[in-house]
Formats: structure tokens, sequence, C-alpha cells
């Protein structure tokens, strides 16, 4: 009977433990402006029980991803188990979270930065436009991918694509994309435009597999 009943207790113990459960998520998307933070939530419970004042890690992988995981920040657990973080990257990151005390780990999140843009355009003789988009990024990216611009008439609700122009380096960090296009004479002046960039090979900024739609919504 004593070794029946032994052998029941070590059976019961392992299976009545219960493990904690840490997740995070991206609060407003995963793809974010060059100079604006990424925000993330998540939260720590055990079971259906959240676990408060419990320290919590925000660990990171930059691109190229080969580094291993390091802490970036702190936070601790809210009274209903939840916690955030508010953190700015300049390339594309790897991101998880980490509950010490519960060695409990979070699943991987990818956060993109993408160039900042920002577009002008000037009106030219022979009812001609030139549009300049400039993109702002970290003083070590190159990018190489062509912007696309896009032109439609005043109350267009899209328009499709109407040129395109590779980016020029024009200072550390700063590049600029310029197209030359026709305003057709029943559009009287009066325009719509919109641009769109895609990734650019070995940059880390951005997401490598998103395109520019064939046309553009405003």
């Amino acid at each position: 009977m004593r070794l029946l009943f032994a052998c029941f207790v070590v059976l019961l113990f392992p299976g009545s433990a219960s493990a904690a459960d840490l997740t995070i998520a991206f609060s407003s998307g995963p793809g974010v402006q060059y100079g604006t933070p990424h925000q993330l939530s998540g939260s720590l419970r055990e079971g259906t029980a959240p676990l408060a004042g419990q320290p919590v890690e925000l660990q990171g992988r930059p691109y190229p991803y080969k580094r291993g995981f390091r802490k970036l920040a702190t936070a601790t657990t809210r009274a209903d188990g939840t916690f955030a973080f508010t953190r700015r990257f300049d390339r594309n990151m790897d991101l998880r979270a980490a509950a010490p005390a519960q060695s409990g780990q979070s699943g991987k999140l990818r956060a993109y930065v993408y160039p900042r843009p920002r577009s002008t355009f000037k009106a030219l003789s022979g009812s001609r436009l030139r549009i300049t988009q400039f993109l702002r990024t970290p003083p070590n990216v190159r990018l190489t991918a062509r912007t696309t611009f896009y032109l439609g008439p005043e109350n267009a609700r899209s328009a499709p694509p109407l040129a395109r122009a590779k980016p020029r380096r024009i200072g550390r960090g700063r590049f600029k994309a310029t197209a030359t296009v026709m305003l057709p004479r029943a559009w009287r002046g009066a325009f719509r435009y919109g641009s769109c960039f895609r990734y650019s090979e070995g940059s880390g900024m951005g997401a490598p597999g998103a395109e520019c739609p064939k046309r553009y919504r405003f």
C-alpha cells in the first residue's frame, strides 16, 4: 500500500501545476513611419487569474535578425495583469515579451519602420507638373526602390500610376524622387495626387512583400 500511495502522489503533483500565459500585441498596427514609436500592450495571467505587480520585459532583435534577443525595456503589470510599452525603433525589429519570475515568454512579433515621406509639387509651363517625394531614414540606410506617382482629376476617388522615379540621396538619411507629368486640359489645373514606395532590398525598413496598388485610393 505504501508503494502504491507514493506512486499516486508523484503522478498527481505535476498535473496540478499551471503555466503563466503571456501575450503581447501591437496597439495600433505593426508598421509606423520613421520617428514614430510603436505601441504595444499585453497581459500576464495564470489560468483565468491576472498576475498583478509582476515585471515584464520587452525584448528585441534588430534587422537583419541575426543577433539574439536583448532586453529593451521593463514594465510592471497592472491590477488586471495588463502592461504596455511605447518604443521607437530606427529599423525593422523582432519583438517579444518575457516574464522572468514566471519563466514565461510570448510569441514573436515583427515591427516595421517605414521611411517618413513628404510630397510637394510645382506647376511648370506647358501644363506640366513636377511632383517630388522626400523620404527620411536613419543615416546608414540606402533606398533603391522606385517611387510610384499617381495622378487623377480633382474629384477622383482613385487614380492609376502615371510615373515612377528612383530616389536620389541628397544628404544623410535624406532622399528625394522627382517626376514630371502632363496635366490633361480637361482637368483645368485641378488634380489630386499620391505616391507609393516599395521595400528597398537591404534597407531593413518596411515590409519586403508589400506592393504598390494598381490604383491609389484617395
